[in-house]
């Protein structure tokens, strides 16, 4: 038996389509008129949804597309998408992933993108570690990191955690470590 899409799935669908459209149309684009053409479907797409919780959808989404966009660019503006995709939140551990790698690609040669790569990366980890996965998902999970070490330049595991490790805060209201 058929089922009729609810508004929100019709308005869901709608909006999918629209961002794979723009993608297509994008392909031969510079990265500043990617982002552009982006944020102008946000623009437009936001005074269309009706609720608090389709408007951060909405924006995730766009976050994601505008991190893809950009992962061609400088990493100056990449951080920037990055940042805001971070305070949005991922959606799923694939675009956890998807962020990672493409952080890698967008770090070329530069030290803040590398250690950032390097925090994704043991962040994912951390995340992963001691979890029972499906064989073939874990498989999936390490290549995509592996190949993000390899596009940032990072080699092997230790790499990743000496660049995580350099930039850790500081312990909360001033606790001192037992030796």
């Amino acid at each position: 038996m058929l089922r009729l899409l609810t508004q929100a799935e019709e308005g869901s669908l709608r909006i999918g389509q629209e961002r794979g459209r723009l993608s297509l149309s994008l392909r031969n684009a510079s990265v500043d008129e990617k982002i552009r053409a982006y944020k102008q479907l946000e623009k437009r797409l936001l005074t269309e949804v009706r609720t608090v919780v389709e408007a951060r959808e909405l924006r995730r989404r766009i976050a994601e597309d505008l991190i893809v966009a950009a992962s061609d660019g400088s990493w100056r503006l990449f951080s920037s998408c990055l940042r805001r995709l971070e305070k949005l939140g991922y959606s799923t551990m694939d675009r956890r992933l998807l962020a990672c790698v493409m952080s890698a690609m967008a770090s070329k040669g530069s030290p803040a993108g590398r250690r950032k790569t390097a925090e994704l990366i043991t962040d994912i980890e951390r995340r992963t570690r001691g979890r029972k996965y499906h064989p073939a998902l874990r498989e999936e999970i390490d290549s995509t990191l592996a190949r993000a070490r390899k596009f940032a330049g990072l080699g092997v595991t230790e790499d990743v955690a000496e660049g995580a490790k350099r930039h850790k805060k500081p312990n909360a209201r001033g606790r001192r470590s037992v030796e």
